[in-house]
């Protein structure tokens, strides 16, 4: 009585105070408050309104449990015991201790200015919950125990046939207070027996709902699909037993809308007192009932959820529920709106939330005071409390639709289920946008047993489509920066604001995931890509060494020259030439072609860098992805320096990159230079070999590399319409043209111009080839370019070896017969440039001879490929360039560019093969790469040394020559079919003839066959090659009929990125897969700009190394820079490594593999087979306290299995029906003891295994 005299004196007084002003708006009559909730976001948005509004002018007291941290801001801690939240007695042991030390919250709870604000729904709609906080001294700030009790869901159903307002059929099977002892079986079987006769009495077989009063979040709530089977109903009954722990307040409720097409949509209406508040909530869940988004309408446009008419009634409804319910604060009324099976409209109320939530912000603010104030949820509470009546609002001018949408971090699948992930929260990233204004994010520790709400986002718009759009940009630009685990949270939420269906209101409540594109994995980020990616490479090293040493690790002195000189050549700006300024789409092709022109006139000259490209192809197993970028970067600044007018890339390091796992589209565009074109080999016709692509795969793979290259040096234009500065030398589909004309090389450079691109047509020499037929293509080339509206300007001639033709006289006339078309049309001298390999020394002098004839000749416009001095596979640019006219200045920077790229080179060591003697000296194919010929003799346990010799025996029995595209696969394959065949001895070229002439066949695989038999070549066909063919003709049919197995462009799934449809279409069902291996972070293409730490010698790395990784695989800038502190050791024994990134400590562990092999420790839990009936595996995350089952028990569907902890709370989980009768074969987790905690479990680990 005293505390009710008190609070209407104080009523009195504040209503004066107010004088029409919005209540939050006048002091507070409360100078502290406790808030009471575990939730860390729930406890955050309380102190956000007291702080909007009061500032720092009321105290704010924290309950915590033991040895948690306050939240920023807060004012003081109370603490509790662990798990004692609900315990009213322990409560106010604390206080009363609390108290006893701290004078101020005393003297404020004896004069009863102390309010309490609790928690979650069952405790803060708890009418013994406020009787306990009053008879503590406190003020109870929600709805009145009377009412509180009037207005639970079984007494909210009551007052709503009351009043006349529809609500599902509902049987009340246990009254509130209405207690059994649940730990007696007989006493447990009897309340269940009772339920489930008064279900049946029902005598119905609508589909429903066994609920408790006491439940809330989906928690207590059974689906039962048939009522009238005994056997669902015990299992839907004994569940929500199980989870609740007690008998009481239990009833069965009819779902809605069961004889239309089941979809609903959930109508909130707020109330305080008997006010209805403007606008209607909308609120889409998953398929456990949790919330996902809460969206506010303004009462013009919840029409489109509902009729008007309907909608005024529902208000109507509500005021008239709440007064019969004496409601005297703030409250919400739940309704569910559906057209039922005549094509009608329908509501149907459920139930009445008696406590303002976190989510009333999605209404709030549709309103303002007189003032222009903006409501706050818990600072009214507080002043209602106090008795001040409720604040009168008119509409808001400024938003007509709120969202309020919550963050949360975890990965949602096609129902909304999330599985959360762990990490630590540090704030809020992305900019800021005016139209949120209000958005809180809990730091700190996220946990399997933490509240899963990280925070909340409150987006305002004046209508639907604008709050979509809003939405939508604020989940791509905004998200919470992690240390941990990413999600697919943020991607899910945006999913769902562009969805076509969700945007035109036609995706229900009820079926918020159903339509959506859920991702997969989740956004990787640097604690992930430590984790899987750069940690087991740190560790346990990169791929298995292919060179002649292949245990030989670069020393810590070239680890540490690869370190430093990356951060010397981040640091020296390249010079811009006019390349740069026709990639960056700032001058013409021609612009950038007469410049180059005049410094080749200058020079006499110029080179081409085929380090590491071709150097590393032939010198270490192809093994130059990794030192792609940091050689770039050389080429950029010094051999740009030094009259170096390209920089190759691609062709097999592409090939070989997939194949080690990194992203072919990101070592592309790592590879493309700042002030002069990257010329690449263009895999245009075959990929992955010998694979052959048809027109319609390549004209979109060629579109996708436009667009990847267009992007990269201008972002903002793109292809534009634009030439690409992309130049491949199109070498791959040969020099061949058949009677009718047709010739792939044609066939693929007019696809390539069509994609805007501009190829350099490649001429593959050899004396086989007559000069006449190099003219005739000269020709060709030039009216393909002329077709396409483009002068043709560059060509080239290929060597893919060196052998005894490539002399300077034999090139000169290669070279003069090229010139004298390009001068008989009328054109200028072409721009030629010459690749070739050195396998004795001699290529840089027949490349220097050879500017020294066009230099006699007047040619000026002759470049020579070249790398470092003693490289060991191509020409000596040293000796190549000497007859060039160039600068000391430039012959300065010749020399640290040589310096620099042999040093980078070097950090190759486990692959270089530069000193096998595979290779003859005078060989007219480089065969791939030595490394890899070494590694393939190794697999079929042949001799290495016999390798080449096998090649050339294949070559002269089956001569495809060098101008067809997989020659020196087709070589290779045909060369290893005779050294395996034990009826071919000795293995001579006479006697693989008599072999093939006698019938027999060679084991190599049908694309071998199909080069064989379309015989793409100018070299004319040997008999063995048919007699081949016909003595397999049922392995070459299948080969011809395997076209159908290529990815094509309507083959992809949507939603691939640019460089994703490049790597597919390129590098098919390899390049298709990589996108799956990159998006779970199986990949190691983050380590393709770290040479140093994927090379090191595995543990070796030394503390305070700086390395870059790659953190957004469509954009090669974006990267995190990481300092490595140390390597340690685990209490288990793991390894641990421990990093810095952006001031943060990191520290990884993982299993040492080096530990003893009969160790029996484990990492953890161990994942469920995916579809494996009899195991089961986790759904919800937490902490394992308890099995309810043994091993060998008979298991029956509905009883509980084991008790988790999870987010906060205890949870039983039941046994499925899909379990029921089986038998427990083993229980593989350990619950909590008092010594030691349970085992913690993830999504998917198993949690039983029955037979």
């Amino acid at each position: 009585a005293a505390a009710g005299h008190d609070r209407m004196q104080m009523a009195r007084r504040l209503t004066t105070q107010a004088s029409g002003t919005s209540a939050p708006l006048v002091p507070c009559p409360f100078p502290t408050v406790i808030i009471y909730n575990q939730s860390k976001h729930a406890t955050q948005s309380v102190l956000a309104d007291i702080r909007a509004v009061w500032g720092d002018s009321v105290r704010v007291v924290q309950t915590l449990e033991d040895g948690k941290q306050r939240l920023p801001n807060m004012d003081a801690a109370l603490f509790v015991k662990p798990k004692s939240w609900g315990n009213m007695e322990h409560f106010a042991e604390r206080l009363d201790w609390l108290c006893s030390q701290d004078h101020r919250l005393a003297a404020d709870r004896a004069n009863r200015k102390v309010v309490f604000m609790p928690g979650w729904s069952a405790f803060a709609e708890s009418a013994e919950a406020a009787v306990a906080v009053e008879k503590l001294g406190l003020v109870w700030p929600g709805t009145e125990p009377k009412a509180s009790q009037g207005l639970e869901k079984i007494g909210f159903k009551r007052i709503c046939k009351d009043v006349g307002a529809p609500t599902p059929a509902f049987e009340v099977l246990s009254e509130e207070d209405t207690f059994v002892d649940l730990t007696d079986p007989a006493a447990k079987e009897k309340c269940v027996s009772g339920f489930m006769e008064a279900v049946a009495a029902l005598k119905t077989s609508n589909p429903g709902l066994i609920k408790s009063i006491h439940g809330g979040g989906g928690k207590g709530t059974a689906h039962l699909d048939d009522p009238s089977s005994p056997d669902q109903v015990r299992a839907a009954v004994e569940k929500v037993l199980v989870e609740m722990n007690r008998s009481d307040g239990i009833y069965f409720e009819q779902k809605v809308n069961t004889k239309g097409d089941g979809r609903f949509y959930q109508l909130e209406l707020e109330v305080d007192g008997t006010e209805v508040a403007q606008g209607g909530r909308f609120v889409w869940f998953n398929s456990r009932l949790q919330k996902v988004v809460e969206i506010g309408l303004s009462d013009d446009l919840v029409k489109l959820f509902m009729p008007p008419d309907l909608y005024q009634k529902s208000r109507q409804w509500a005021a008239d529920i709440a007064r019969k319910g004496g409601n005297n604060t703030r409250a919400t009324m739940e309704g569910l709106v559906f057209k039922n099976e005549k094509g009608e409209f329908e509501l149907q109320f459920i139930e009445c939330n008696r406590r303002p939530q976190v989510e009333n912000e999605a209404l709030a603010l549709l309103q303002r005071d007189s003032k222009g104030n903006r409501r706050y949820t818990f600072a009214e509470l507080i002043m209602r409390a106090s008795g001040v009546p409720a604040p009168v609002f008119a509409d808001a001018l400024d938003a007509k639709v709120v969202l309020h949408a919550r963050w949360l971090h975890g990965n949602p699948d096609s129902n909304g289920n999330i599985a959360y992930q762990a990490g630590d929260i540090l704030g809020m990233t992305g900019p800021r946008l005016d139209y949120v204004p209000a958005e809180l994010m809990a730091p700190g520790e996220i946990s399997f047993t933490s509240d899963p709400q990280l925070g909340k986002a409150v987006i305002v718009a004046n209508s639907w489509d604008e709050m979509c759009d809003r939405a939508a940009e604020y989940f791509r630009l905004r998200k919470p920066k992690v240390v941990g685990a990413m999600s697919t949270y943020a991607q899910t939420m945006y999913n769902l604001f562009t969805n076509a269906e969700f945007r035109a209101g036609n995706v229900a409540s009820n079926e918020t995931f159903k339509k959506l594109d859920i991702p997969e994995y989740p956004e990787r980020g640097i604690i992930s890509m430590l984790q899987d990616q750069v940690a087991p490479v740190m560790v346990k090293g990169y791929r298995k060494g292919e060179g002649i040493d292949a245990d030989r690790f670069p020393t810590s002195r070239v680890v540490d020259a690869v370190s430093s000189l990356h951060e010397a050549l981040a640091q020296e700006p390249p010079r811009a030439t006019a390349f740069t300024k026709f990639a960056r789409g700032a001058a013409t092709y021609e612009d950038y072609m007469a410049s180059l022109r005049e410094q080749l006139a200058q020079q006499g000259g110029g080179w081409v860098t085929v380090a590491p490209r071709d150097t590393s192809q032939q010198g270490n197993d192809s093994e130059s992805a990794s030192i792609s970028e940091i050689s770039r970067r050389n080429a950029e600044v010094w051999g740009e320096k030094a009259g170096c007018v390209g920089y190759e890339i691609g062709g097999a390091q592409y090939q070989a990159g997939l194949i080690r796992g990194f992203d072919p589209a990101m070592i592309m565009m790592l590879g493309l230079p700042y002030n002069m074109p990257g010329h690449s080999l263009q895999r245009s016709q075959y990929v992955n070999g010998l694979a052959e692509l048809t027109p319609e795969v390549r004209q979109e793979l060629f579109k996708s590399t436009a667009e990847i290259v267009a992007n990269r040096y201008r972002p903002d234009i793109g292809v534009g319409g634009l030439l690409v500065p992309w130049q491949p030398y199109n070498f791959h589909a040969g020099n061949f043209c058949d009677a009718t004309g047709y010739s792939p090389q044609d066939e693929t450079t007019a696809e390539l111009l069509g994609a805007k691109c501009v190829p350099m047509p490649c001429w593959v020499f050899s004396k086989k080839f007559t000069l006449e037929a190099l003219k005739q293509w000269t020709n060709r080339q030039i009216d393909i370019f002329s077709k396409a509206g483009l002068t043709l300007q560059q060509v080239r001639i290929k060597n893919p070896g060196q052998g005894r033709d490539w002399t300077a006289a034999n090139v000169w006339e290669h070279v003069q017969s090229v010139r004298s078309v390009f001068k008989e049309r009328g054109l200028p001298p072409p721009i030629v440039y010459l690749h070739n390999h050195d396998f004795n020394g001699m290529g840089g002098h027949i490349g220097a001879e050879l500017f020294r004839k066009a230099h006699a000749d007047g040619f000026n416009t002759l470049v020579i490929d070249g790398a470092y001095r003693k490289n060991g596979t191509h020409n000596d640019n040293t000796v190549l360039t000497a007859p060039l006219s160039l600068s000391t200045e430039q012959r300065d920077a010749l020399i640290e560019w040589n310096y620099n790229q042999q040093a980078i080179e070097e950090v190759l060591c486990r692959f270089d093969s530069r000193t096998s003697q595979m290779t003859p000296w005078d060989s007219d194919w480089a065969g791939g790469t030595e490394g890899s010929d070494i590694r393939i003799a190794k697999e079929y346990s042949l001799d290495v040394r016999k390798i080449n010799h096998a090649k050339e025996i294949a070559n002269e029995v089956f001569p495809l020559e060098r101008a067809v595209t997989p020659f020196s696969e087709y070589k290779l394959r045909l060369g290893i079919a005779i050294m395996i065949e034990p009826g071919i001895e000795p293995k001579t070229a006479d006697v693989v003839r008599k072999w093939v002439n006698g019938g027999g066949k060679l084991k190599v695989g049908g694309d071998v066959l199909v080069g064989l038999k379309r015989w793409e070549t100018l070299v004319p066909k040997t008999p063995e090659v048919d007699k081949l063919l016909a003595n397999m003709p049922d392995e070459l049919e299948a080969a011809l009929g395997q076209k159908a197995k290529l990815i094509t462009p309507a083959d992809l799934p949507s939603g691939l990125t640019t460089h994703q449809r490049h790597n597919a279409l390129g590098y098919q069902q390899k390049g298709l897969e990589f996108a799956t291996s990159q998006a779970k972070g199986t990949d190691l293409s983050p380590l393709l700009v770290a040479p140093h730490v994927l090379h090191s010698k595995p543990r070796s790395l030394k503390p305070g190394a700086t390395f870059e990784v790659l953190l957004d695989p469509t954009d090669a800038n974006t990267r995190a820079q990481v300092q490595f502190l140390g390597f340690g050791t685990a209490a288990n024994q793991d390894v641990t490594m421990t990093f810095l990134h952006e001031g943060q400590s990191i520290t990884i562990s993982m299993q040492d593999p080096d530990a003893a092999k009969g160790a029996t420790a484990t990492s953890g839990p161990r994942k469920a087979e995916v579809g494996n009936p009899n195991h089961l595996p986790t759904v919800v995350p937490g902490e394992l306290l308890s099995y309810a089952v043994n091993v060998g028990d008979k298991l029956k569907a509905g009883a509980q299995l084991c008790v988790l902890e999870s987010m906060k709370m205890e949870m039983k989980i039941s046994v499925p029906d899909s379990l029921d009768g089986k038998e427990v074969v083993t229980l593989p987790l350990k619950g909590r003891t008092k010594e030691k905690q349970g085992d913690l479990l993830a999504p998917g680990d198993l949690l039983i295994e029955v037979k």
